[in-house]
């Protein structure tokens, strides 16, 4: 089969990525259960501070990501890591799941700053509207990263292998120092994600993650 590698050595980059704001996600992570939209929900009155806050999200969202595939560097006497940076899968776990692979994709992902910056502005004037915007702007993150990460398979599979995990800094024993090199090689700073001195990533409501590409036979 003919490799068909879209991000091997090269940044894709998305940007207006089409996006849909599902209640009943949004209710699993505000840990609302059993109920699978905000009609069921008893309590109108919360029901409504929601809903506010997914229309509210839906004009605020601007969600962009980058992707880049490498070739995965092993090393006998170390973790296993990329060209750019050996070593770099340096936590136990992560460096087991890639040791059974042949490449690794790095990702980032985020919402942008206009739903961050709204929950900010409204935490004195509005709580309660702040809080709910912040549950789905959290909620909004990891979809944009599972969309990617479903990309990122699609081209996984065309190759014959199989995706691991996502794994982001900061699980497990990979701690946030490894956000470092990631910024480096694969330069999130193109879809406007910078990272300061504390390894937080500015907006928030924006992931970074690797993804191993492990053979499918």
């Amino acid at each position: 089969m003919a490799a068909i590698f879209e991000s091997l050595d090269k940044s894709v980059i998305l940007t207006n990525m089409p996006f849909e704001i599902e209640e009943e996600r949004v209710l699993r992570e505000l840990r609302i259960s059993k109920i699978r939209n905000l009609d069921e929900m008893s309590e109108k009155n919360i029901a409504r501070y929601i809903k506010q806050a997914i229309d509210t999200a839906y004009t605020l969202i601007e969600p962009k990501a980058v992707y880049r595939t490498f070739r995965l560097a092993k090393q006998k006497d170390g973790p296993p890591g990329v060209k750019e940076s050996a070593g770099l899968f340096f936590g136990k776990k992560i460096a087991e799941m890639m040791e059974a692979c042949d490449y690794v994709t790095l990702m980032a992902t985020t919402i942008g700053p206009g739903l961050p910056k709204m929950a900010d502005e409204l935490k004195e004037a509005d709580p309660t509207g702040s809080f709910y915007l912040e549950h789905v702007g959290g909620w909004m993150a990891d979809y944009m990263a599972e969309k990617v990460d479903e990309k990122i398979t699609v081209e996984c599979n065309k190759n014959g292998y199989k995706t691991t995990f996502r794994y982001a800094p900061g699980y497990g024993d990979w701690t946030l120092e490894a956000q470092k090199d990631i910024f480096r090689i694969l330069k999130p700073e193109q879809i406007g994600v910078s990272l300061t001195d504390t390894m937080i990533m500015i907006p928030r409501k924006s992931v970074t993650a690797a993804i191993g590409w492990e053979p499918a036979v």
